[in-house]
């Protein structure tokens, strides 16, 4: 069957048969705490099945410790170029927020679907669910991968593994759309981000006697002042296209001490750097190796045993893809934006599928603004223009992706 023809059965069908698909679907992943402290066995279950049910077999990739798992799912002619749809099943926690509605059961009220993670990124998964059937109906050239993963919201922690499996396709695929939501415009930009926990060990001591002892507080001070520095120095350079222009460095927390007489002997300092695509990122390291080797220095001059031991919370690559590239513009086509590409402020794990190799764009249904808050939702009509977006790709997999049409630069 030619484009044409299926277009038309998708004007007929889709927006009946696949809202319907959809909105269900949603309702039933917003039904499972998949917070990314828990294992994420419930979703994944209801995934795979749901797949299966289709007659689309699954491949899951554990996590070390057996209690989380990516899926990896493809539609069609494994040996031709396809198109990734790639998402993240993990949501953040609801403590301490007030909600109006259950956040784990999905609400409808004026349009607007309640519950956590039906923006970020429930909504986007929901479409792509529902729209399975098509895409094995069309995929005789071009083949769909389905690439879900875990702990995206601890740092894109869980991806990994994943990324590589989908880099290791017999094809590699032309187009990877990470649906986050960016209300379906296509982002072809966004920074990088590495974040660490620096643990200062000192020497206690009363505080009458403080050349007895180290202080770990003021050593965190002194680096909290010297990562602020260090960020000045990244405005040096800029790149317009993000808000704000430059590589920035942020001090989250820092806590120690516990009297007011006695020096503290630890102290706890998180950070996090955000960088613009072309930073050079292992001088950056280097330079933030330094500034934790030369507090480190200090502290054994006072005390011997002292120490500050680095830990690892996050780290992904940024993404830059070209704004006429003809990934950009393919997807510009799919989700028949209007206007230029944009970049994001916040990170995704786009980055680490244009690292591997593939080209990358991000778009999906929704605001990134009512993510991670009490009463999180998505709208009906933008699961709506997801799922027209869905079967426009449906249309398009009788013919090979090479062949597809794109937004002209």
């Amino acid at each position: 069957m030619n484009e044409g023809a299926l277009m038309a059965m998708a004007a007929d069908a889709t927006p009946a048969r696949m809202m319907v698909g959809t909105e269900a679907l949603l309702a039933d992943l917003i039904g499972f705490d998949s917070v990314s402290r828990h294992s994420n066995r419930a979703i994944v279950d209801y995934i795979v099945a749901h797949l299966a049910s289709h007659g689309v077999p699954s491949y899951l990739l554990p996590n070390a410790a057996g209690d989380k798992w990516a899926i990896l799912a493809s539609i069609g002619p494994l040996d031709r170029p396809g198109v990734v749809l790639s998402a993240h099943t993990d949501v953040v926690p609801v403590e301490g927020q007030d909600w109006s509605s259950p956040p784990f059961a999905a609400t409808t009220r004026g349009g607007r679907i309640f519950g956590r993670g039906a923006t970020d990124m429930k909504g986007f998964i929901a479409t792509v669910l529902a729209a399975v059937p098509d895409f094995i109906a069309a995929a005789s050239e071009t083949p769909i991968h389905i690439a879900l993963s875990y702990d995206e919201e601890l740092g894109c922690a869980g991806a990994d593994d994943l990324v590589a499996a989908v880099a290791a396709l017999p094809a590699r695929p032309a187009l990877c759309i990470v649906g986050e939501p960016t209300g379906l415009n296509v982002a072809c930009a966004h920074k990088g981000k590495l974040a660490r926990r620096l643990v200062f060990t000192g020497r206690g001591g009363h505080s009458a006697l403080p050349h007895r002892a180290a202080n770990a507080v003021e050593a965190a001070a002194r680096m909290a002042v010297a990562l602020a520095d260090l960020g000045r120095d990244l405005r040096l350079r800029s790149d317009a296209a993000f808000d704000p222009p430059w590589s920035s460095v942020h001090v989250g927390s820092l806590h120690g001490g516990g009297a007011l007489n006695l020096v503290p002997d630890r102290a706890v300092l998180e950070f996090e750097v955000r960088t613009i695509p072309g930073e050079d990122e292992a001088a950056l390291v280097a330079r933030l190796d330094a500034l934790v080797e030369e507090a480190r220095a200090a502290l054994k001059a006072q005390a011997p045993e002292a120490d500050v031991a680095v830990e690892p919370i996050s780290a992904y690559p940024g993404l830059a893809t070209a704004p006429d590239s003809r990934a950009t513009r393919l997807a510009c086509d799919l989700a028949q934006m209007e206007g230029e590409p944009v970049t994001l402020a916040f990170g995704t794990e786009a980055g680490l599928y244009a690292k591997a190799g593939i080209p990358t764009i991000v778009c999906g249904p929704g605001d990134i603004s009512r993510a991670h808050k009490a009463d999180e939702w998505i709208g009906r009509d933008e699961l709506a223009a997801a799922g027209a977006m869905m079967a426009r790709i449906a249309a398009r997999l009788g013919t090979p992706v090479e062949d597809w049409p794109a937004s002209p630069v």
